[in-house]
């Protein structure tokens, strides 16, 4: 068998996914390739009718997409039905069925990097930064483990509001109103695209009130460093990148796609060379 797998959204050109999943089918003894789709939003459904038709056995879905891919598909599961966000498709017979790894993939990431953290999830204040189909990810994520405080900040607080609608430990803020109040998040988690090559030097807030205690994570991973990240760093916070997030959710797709795990596969080896 030949697979075919793929990402699908715009821009794509800079994602390192085509290199991990290619690393993926070389190291678990599969054939198949992985493509870019860059595609415009007027022919997004074209794209999908003609993906549909060559047979692809699963893509990712990548910005600005994850919202409106969905209509474009025949079902979802559990999780993306609940989070309306969809950064992965399997094509199950002659149906393309949407799935969501954002989450797991950055709760893994965020597990190995700060074993810790996780274990006392209960008692840590969390910010996230966006409101857009990752952060719906994340947040409903990392809400089965019951922080004390979620807060989302984003540009257009409805959205926000849409996201956390129900749950007693969340705020929304607008990223202005946000910034004065940093040093009381044990997490702050940067969801946006704000900072992906090629606008690498603009940044979503300051963070001049951080707390150097605070872990601070941007989920963009081209730059590794973001401005966001280097500001952090210059502040002697903790740092998690984006590229381990990358890794986990991606392992996770590949599992969904082929029906077989990748974890003998250690992130540090793509970190180190492979990509």
């Amino acid at each position: 068998m030949v697979y075919q797998f793929g990402l699908i959204g715009h821009p794509v050109s800079q994602s390192k996914s085509p290199i991990i999943h290619n690393y993926f089918l070389k190291n678990m003894g599969f054939n198949g390739q992985y493509n870019l789709y860059d595609v415009l939003e007027s022919q997004l459904s074209k794209k999908v009718i003609e993906l549909r038709e060559n047979n692809i056995d699963g893509f990712n879905v990548t910005v600005p997409y994850k919202e409106k891919i969905i209509p474009l598909l025949d079902g979802l599961d559990e999780k993306a039905e609940k989070l309306q966000s969809v950064n992965t498709v399997k094509r199950e017979k002659e149906k393309l069925i949407g799935y969501n790894t954002d989450g797991v993939g950055y709760l893994e990431s965020l597990r190995q990097a700060y074993p810790s953290f996780i274990k006392h999830t209960s008692k840590k204040n969390i910010l996230l930064l966006g409101a857009g189909g990752a952060a719906r990810g994340i947040y409903y994520t990392l809400q089965e483990f019951r922080p004390a405080r979620l807060d989302i900040a984003n540009r257009t607080v409805n959205r926000a509001y849409d996201i956390c609608d129900g749950y007693q430990n969340s705020s929304v803020y607008s990223l202005s109103e946000v910034e004065g109040c940093l040093s009381k998040y044990d997490l702050i988690i940067q969801t946006t695209n704000i900072g992906m090559e090629p606008d690498d030097k603009k940044q979503i807030i300051s963070l001049k009130y951080l707390s150097s205690a605070t872990i601070v994570s941007d989920i963009v991973y081209k730059p590794k460093l973001t401005q966001f990240l280097n500001e952090a760093k210059q502040r002697k916070a903790n740092l998690l990148f984006g590229d381990t997030m990358l890794w986990y959710q991606a392992a996770k797709s590949f599992e969904i796609w082929t029906n077989h795990s990748v974890d003998g596969l250690e992130p540090f080896e793509f970190e180190k060379g492979v990509i």
